[in-house]
């Protein structure tokens, strides 16, 4: 009998070695399927929330850069340091519009604007000095701006150019406008502006810089151009005295006050004008 009770127990041992792994049950299953399903939803849930707000973001860009909106003025990275060669004194002879330049400096090549002729890109280090640091200001303010153009200043020595009467002693400049698209042609050309394509604030913006240099002496800019710049100014609780100060357009188009003169044919460029050095006595 006792022979019988080990033969039964090796066979049920024997049964048991050679069994298969049990499959898991369907219930264990799905409840494996329905976890990792949880995590991918999970998942494409947190993406599309992502989404919805990075087109919020966009959004409200959007808005924010059409007229009438309030201001929208960022701040990006500072503009890049550059050592400019020249005198301080004795560069520009003359007057504008009669007079030449002598060991003069050249605007270099930058980030953020386009000389549209290298060859009439020389100044006095004074001038080129603020038109370097005027666009760096602007486009620290405005960082998703277009290319700007620059266009004359001067010939290498001075004197009459094509195109102009005055930019012969390296204190003149042309700078293009700056729109809420970039137009066709520029910034290898001047694009005339008007109330559907002129961005108002960064051109109140590169004006506003200019200014609070202290070097310009006057710019010129069309009237009608003028108006668009001051009615955003106003609607954006600019200081009244202070646009007095920057525009001819609140003083009227016969007057001579203001910082900003009409001009014709300065409807697609602002021309700022800057002053002598202080203590040059060659320059007028």
């Amino acid at each position: 009998m006792r022979s019988l009770v080990v033969a039964l127990g090796l066979l049920a041992f024997a049964s048991a070695a050679d069994a298969k792994p049990k499959k898991p049950t369907a219930t264990k299953t799905a409840k494996a399927t329905k976890s990792t399903k949880s995590k991918k939803s999970t998942k494409l849930a947190s993406r599309d929330r992502d989404d919805d707000r990075d087109r919020r973001r966009g959004d409200k860009r959007d808005k924010s850069s059409k007229r009438g909106k309030g201001k929208r003025i960022a701040h990006a990275a500072r503009e890049r340091e550059f050592e400019f060669r020249g005198p301080v004194h004795g560069q520009s002879l003359g007057a504008p519009w009669a007079g030449r330049l002598r060991d003069a400096t050249q605007l270099p090549d930058g980030e953020g604007y386009f000389i549209r002729r290298p060859w009439r890109s020389f100044g006095t280090k004074s001038t080129v000095e603020a038109v370097y640091h005027i666009i760096g200001r602007v486009r620290e303010h405005f960082p998703d701006m277009h290319v700007l153009a620059v266009g004359d200043i001067s010939a290498e020595r001075g004197g009459r150019i094509t195109d102009h009467s005055s930019h012969q002693s390296g204190r003149d400049i042309d700078i293009g406008l700056i729109y809420y698209k970039k137009p066709a042609g520029y910034p290898e050309s001047f694009v005339v502006a008007n109330e559907d394509t002129l961005d108002c604030e960064a051109t109140y913006a590169l004006i506003d810089e200019a200014a609070k240099t202290g070097r310009v002496q006057m710019m010129f800019l069309d009237y009608k151009l003028q108006g668009l710049i001051v009615e955003w100014a106003r609607a954006n609780d600019i200081d009244e005295d202070h646009l007095d100060k920057l525009f001819q357009y609140t003083h009227g188009r016969g007057t001579n006050d203001g910082m900003v003169r009409h001009e014709p044919n300065h409807a697609d460029h602002l021309h700022v004008r800057f002053k002598c050095p202080a203590g040059d006595t060659a320059c007028r």
